[in-house]
């Protein structure tokens, strides 16, 4: 039942572009023991390194500190260049896992995670599995950890801070219990939301008398929150189900309540892995879908993309991206262009697949804002590899993490069985050629903390669109109101209330993008 819930710089980039080769490989590094260790989720953090969440199962090679048992959730600190800062290993005896991550006000980092432990780093076990949250501070020490769950099995997939300054994680619950009320039968969607301290100030089971697990949360600019994974149900709050395993995605208010939602799929099975807010209000989601469903050129698994609108009414869909093998899409990130980026894992050698270093391999894929393939690139050895987590980089490339059992091919290292795995690829060539000579405007201070000013170095007409946005694409705010700007002209604007981070200023007018990256200290 565990294994359920397992499975900048400046730059000025306009968005003309047509197909291009995928970005080179600037680094990557291996980390692991005797036993498997992998990467679930992989966050750029505002010093522009990054973190990295997963579980590690033995107590020698880069692992220090393991509580023994099945496995332990492993948080790795890097530095830009992938060097590591700190580590850290928490657990007990039992089976625990890190699946989700995210940096928190202040620099520190909250873990989502499933334990079944009840000993070491877990005080307090509700039965069976729990979910299990871990709030660290920047240096990887331990502030506070809680379990969440009932009598049965409960797992957390996903945690976010939200906007008040608590948390929220999704995940499945199976218990009627405890923590948990409102169960619809088997597992359940279960949404949870925190205060800054870990207490429950709302929960929510969402599902049917069939198995529905969550896997991906992300809060919305309204407050509310977005969530995707798999429902088997025909019943309770599936209004429209397909047929088979859905992608099941569903739209809560602020308070937890059912806004709408929207199953995805064909006759057999599809699972929702990751989903985003985009930057016109609406969503993308990706994961995995039958081939059979969507009468694909074989029965095997295609990586699956649909855009949604605010609303959840499909705009596109991607149905058989891939080849003759199994293709997974994993994670999703929105880039500055409007279009996306995929991380995953492929095990075939045709189709959209270009190559394959040998059993399965990681998969990056370009798509532009309809859904239309401009790049991919695969990475891997000879044995399996998957990228579970991809994440938008300072200098405008990607930082992929995942697991590999190869020390071949793009791998140099395996330290036994299966390695944690990061890779850090170059910036994005989509649109590099088509840079202009002259930048429109400029941004200073940067490093930013109060105020940040907006030089013009030629003219804006009125009407153009300017935008403010993080790391990850997402719409923070409108720093102009649209009205004409003449050549030497300045703006400004206060940050102050962003948390750390980078952050972009984006321009569009007569059909190009220009972006210029800062970052908030």
């Amino acid at each position: 039942m565990f294994k359920a819930f397992a499975v900048l710089v400046s730059l000025a980039i306009p968005i003309l572009s047509s197909a291009q080769t995928g970005p080179g490989i600037q680094w990557q590094h291996t980390w692991g023991s005797s036993s498997d260790d992998e990467a679930k989720e992989i966050k750029v953090t505002g010093d522009g390194g990054y973190v990295v969440v997963g579980s590690t199962g033995a107590n020698d090679g880069d692992v220090s500190g393991y509580h023994g048992g099945y496995a332990d959730v492993w948080v790795r600190k890097l530095d830009a260049f992938g060097t590591m800062q700190w580590q850290g290993v928490f657990g007990g005896t039992g089976n625990d896992q890190g699946f989700g991550i995210d940096q928190t006000s202040g620099g520190g980092l909250i873990v989502a995670a499933g334990t079944n432990s009840i000993n070491g780093d877990v005080s307090v076990n509700q039965g069976s599995f729990d979910a299990w949250l871990i709030k660290l501070d920047g240096n990887g020490n331990m502030e506070w950890q809680r379990s969440y769950g009932g009598s049965s099995s409960d797992g957390a997939s996903s945690v976010i801070q939200t906007e008040d300054g608590g948390y929220a994680f999704a995940g499945f619950t199976i218990s009627d219990d405890g923590d948990v009320f409102g169960n619809h039968g088997s597992a359940d969607y279960w949404v949870v939301k925190l205060d800054a301290n870990g207490d429950i100030e709302w929960q929510k089971a969402l599902g049917g008398s069939g198995y529905d697990v969550a896997e991906a949360i992300e809060q919305t600019s309204d407050g509310g929150f977005i969530i995707t994974g798999s429902s088997g149900s025909s019943d309770g709050d599936i209004s429209d189900p397909q047929g088979g395993t859905d992608i099941w995605i569903t739209k809560l208010s602020p308070t937890g309540q059912l806004e709408w939602e929207r199953s995805l799929g064909g006759q057999l099975n599809e699972i929702g892995w990751a989903i985003i807010q985009t930057q016109d209000g609406g969503y993308v989601t990706t994961g995995v879908a039958d081939g059979s469903s969507f009468a694909c050129s074989s029965d095997y698994s295609y990586v699956y993309v649909a855009k949604l609108d605010s609303s959840g009414e499909i705009g596109w869909q991607r149905t058989c991206l891939g080849g003759t093998g199994d293709d997974f899409g994993l994670s999703v990130v929105q880039l500055m262009d409007g279009g996306f980026a995929i991380a995953g894992s492929t095990r075939s050698t045709d189709g959209d697949v270009s190559f394959n270093h040998g059993m399965a391999d990681g998969w990056v894929i370009r798509l532009d804002p309809e859904g239309n393939l401009l790049w991919e690139r695969t990475l891997g050895g000879s044995l399996n590899d998957a990228l579970y987590s991809i994440a938008i980089t300072n200098d405008g490339g990607y930082i992929v993490a995942g697991s590999t059992a190869s020390s071949d091919g793009d791998v140099t290292e395996n330290k036994g069985q299966t390695d944690l795995w990061v890779v850090k690829l170059g910036p994005d060539p989509v649109g590099m050629a088509e840079q202009e000579p002259q930048a429109i405007f400029s941004l200073s201070p940067n490093p930013a903390s109060e105020v940040v000013h907006i030089h013009f170095e030629q003219a804006v007409p009125v009407g153009a669109q300017f935008k403010l946005l993080d790391a990850q694409g997402r719409r923070v705010a409108s720093p102009h109101d649209g009205r004409a700007v003449a050549p030497g002209s300045e703006l400004q604007f206060s940050v102050a209330h962003l948390p750390t981070g980078m952050y972009a200023v984006q321009l569009s007018k007569g059909g190009g993008t220009w972006t210029q990256w800062f970052v908030k200290e």
